[in-house]
């Protein structure tokens, strides 16, 4: 035991005593590391290559060249040495090199194999593109839920003649009545309709056969930014100047009454008329990338021989409902009696002149910006007013009417990425209409009964005498409103704010009766100058009101697919008079009631509307075909509309005008009867 104890510890020593040794002879000089790093299948890799020096951690850092090698030189060598090599894709490597010898060039080639790939959980990210507000209207892209057309189809559906009619345009779409006034819808009276020009108010009824526009017909909207209306809304739109092409269009219309056909009564009647029309349009760059313009202009005349009581023949009376030979009795009477049926400034045939105008101009230089100024104007002198195979050419007189109209645009896009828009837009309207009888007398009325016409016995009215006296009526209308448009999730929402504000003034003067109306039971009487009534208005102040109407809306359309879309909103709606009628106390005291009251009224009209396409056909309303016959659509088929909602005539001038004058007070209208 004590033998085995003494020889471990010797070699103790001599181990102890080996290294000291090694230490105190240790060679510092240079050493280089350098070798060669690959793949598994031998190709190059560069890679970076550390390398740490022992025992003092010192470190030096290289790469590898496209050859895959690299050298690395110590210039206080140790002989002690730790490489790690590491590259994208690869697992890396490290390993101890140690001087063997008296070698001061250390060799240390490295294979790479490549990384194991991980596979992650999909991450799904789903943005949508922010989308630019647009408020432009077009036949593809109808309102959710609302029942409108947009004019198309063949051209001569409407006459040359009445091209450009607002009313005759009308009248080509399938849910609309034309009556003698106006377009109706399920029955509406044209105080419920509304014409507007770019969606503000137009007091003109024509617009120029060659001005290039679209017309569209709305009965109901869900769209609570539109509203004044609840019959028929005629809008045309009137667009900017083209800024690619200059567009010239041109039309001259000859109507000879040789050409025209019509039946026996037509002819009796005096229905053909014969005249000539000319329109000319024109629209594109005025001025360089600065000024566009889309202009027209219309002239027409036209003339007709329409029967009086004095040239009409046997049919026209016996389609009156009287016989020719009453006729002829009354009327060798009312000459000698020196009663004039005509005179020397009564026409022999009835003339029609217009001149319409409708122009837009542009500021183009910001294409961010919308700068318009859009005018129109219209002027008609219509001749023999009234004539008729019951009324004597005296009776009749001309209409002349004034029409003139401007609407400034400005718009703007703003806010984050300049995608919200906010339009304002200012419009100035006024129509005046001014009748002037041919002769300026007394207006006599002749009850004649015919009993042989049918099975029953006609009691039939003959006017004699003179029109009633000169009277002018103007109308003016000064609007303004404010539209906000912005889209959230592309546009899968859609909102639209309005601020709205309206004007309306109405001035009615001359007495309608102020040279008195005659009224005879029969000829005989007539004969014996025995009235059995007379009537006359003895005084008539001016008529006159103003009316204002405000509303401000909030509407969202929500379009999942353009399959299906839904839109909802509210409108406010305030209104009333600028002034009240005056009080009559006599009135009120025998009658207990209040006189001199104008309210104002304020209304909240909801509405909501949807459209679902159950046609999934990818050209669906998609595409327009326009040629020598005219504009075709490609309306969406297959669809299902619906909605319910409120919808308000605007308040009138008129409803104030005719209280105001009809107080009962001595400074009001007086009749004589």
């Amino acid at each position: 035991m004590l033998s085995r104890c003494a020889t471990t510890l010797s070699a103790g020593l001599i181990f102890s005593c080996a290294f000291a040794r090694s230490a105190i002879g240790q060679d510092n000089s240079p050493d280089v590391i350098r070798g060669k790093v690959t793949d598994d299948s031998s190709r190059a890799i560069v890679a970076t290559v550390v390398v740490t020096r022992g025992p003092d951690r010192a470190t030096q850092q290289s790469a590898s060249d496209s050859s895959g090698n690299y050298r690395v030189r110590f210039e206080l060598g140790t002989g002690d040495y730790l490489v790690y090599v590491t590259a994208t894709g690869f697992v890396p490597a490290r390993r101890r090199v140690q001087r063997q010898g008296d070698e001061h060039e250390l060799l240390a080639n490295f294979v790479l194999h490549p990384a194991p790939v991980v596979s992650l959980d999909a991450v799904r990210i789903e943005a949508r593109k922010p989308v630019r507000a647009n408020i432009d209207v077009h036949p593809q892209q109808p309102e959710p839920g609302s029942s409108e057309t947009w004019q198309n189809g063949v051209s001569g559906q409407v006459p040359p003649t009445t091209a450009g009619d607002l009313n005759a345009v009308a009248g080509t779409m399938s849910n609309v009545t034309v009556t003698g006034v106006a377009p109706s819808i399920l029955g509406s009276g044209s105080e419920s309709n509304l014409n507007t020009l770019n969606g503000t108010g137009m007091s003109a009824n024509a617009i120029p056969r060659a001005a290039h526009t679209e017309t569209r017909v709305t009965g109901a909207t869900y769209d609570v930014t539109r509203g004044g209306f609840s019959g028929v809304n005629v809008d045309v739109q009137l667009q900017p100047g083209d800024r690619r092409y200059q567009r010239r269009d041109g039309y001259l219309t000859f109507d000879p009454r040789m050409l025209q056909f019509t039946d026996a009564t037509g002819r009796s009647a005096g229905a053909p008329s014969g005249g000539a029309r000319g329109s000319f349009g024109a629209n594109g760059e005025l001025i360089r990338q600065a000024l566009t313009y889309n202009v027209a202009v219309d002239l027409a005349k036209s003339l007709s021989d329409p029967s009086t009581l004095l040239n009409a023949n046997e049919n026209a009376l016996l389609t009156a409902g009287i016989e020719p030979d009453s006729v002829a009795r009354l009327l060798s009477f009312a000459t000698p009696m020196g009663l004039p049926l005509g005179g020397n400034n009564v026409p022999n045939n009835r003339v029609h002149d217009a001149v319409t105008w409708l122009g837009r101009f542009d500021d183009t230089r910001d294409t961010l910006q919308t700068r318009a100024l859009t005018t129109y104007a219209g002027f008609t002198r219509d001749g023999a007013v009234g004539f008729g195979p019951l009324a004597a050419p005296s009776t009749a007189s001309e209409m002349r009417q004034r029409n003139l109209g401007a609407q400034l645009t400005f718009g703007a896009f703003i806010g984050p990425g300049r995608r919200t828009l906010n339009e304002t837009r200012v419009a100035l309207s006024g129509v005046r209409t001014t009748t002037s009888p041919y002769q300026s007398l007394p207006g006599a009325t002749v009850l004649v009964r015919s009993d042989n016409l049918g099975n029953g016995t006609d009691v039939t009215s003959l006017s004699l005498g003179g029109g009633s006296l000169p009277s002018v009526e103007s109308r003016w209308t000064l609007e303004a409103g404010n539209l906000t448009a912005w889209n959230a999730h592309g546009r899968t929402h859609r909102f639209r704010g309005l601020l709205w504000g309206r004007l309306d003034g109405l001035r009615e003067e001359g007495l309608s009766n102020g040279l008195g109306t005659y009224t005879f039971s029969s000829i005989d009487e007539f004969v014996a100058r025995r009235a059995s009534t007379f009537s006359r208005t003895l005084t008539e102040p001016p008529r006159d009101g103003k009316v204002w109407n405000l509303a401000t809306a909030l509407a969202h359309t929500f379009g999942a697919t353009r399959y299906f879309n839904v839109q909802y909103g509210a409108r406010v709606e305030v209104d009333g008079f600028a002034s009240s009628p005056a009080r009559n106390p006599a009135l009120e005291q025998a009658l207990g009631v209040r006189t001199g009251v104008a309210p104002s009224r304020v209304h909240v009209s909801p509405r909501v509307g949807f459209t679902f396409t159950y046609n999934r056909d990818k050209d669906n309303g998609q595409g327009t075909m326009q040629n020598q016959t005219g504009r075709y659509y490609r309306y969406m088929s297959g669809t299902l509309r619906g909605g319910i909602g409120e919808f308000r005539d605007l308040l009138r001038p008129n409803i104030l005008a005719d209280a105001s004058a009809a107080t009962g007070l001595n400074n009001g209208s007086t009749f004589l009867n």
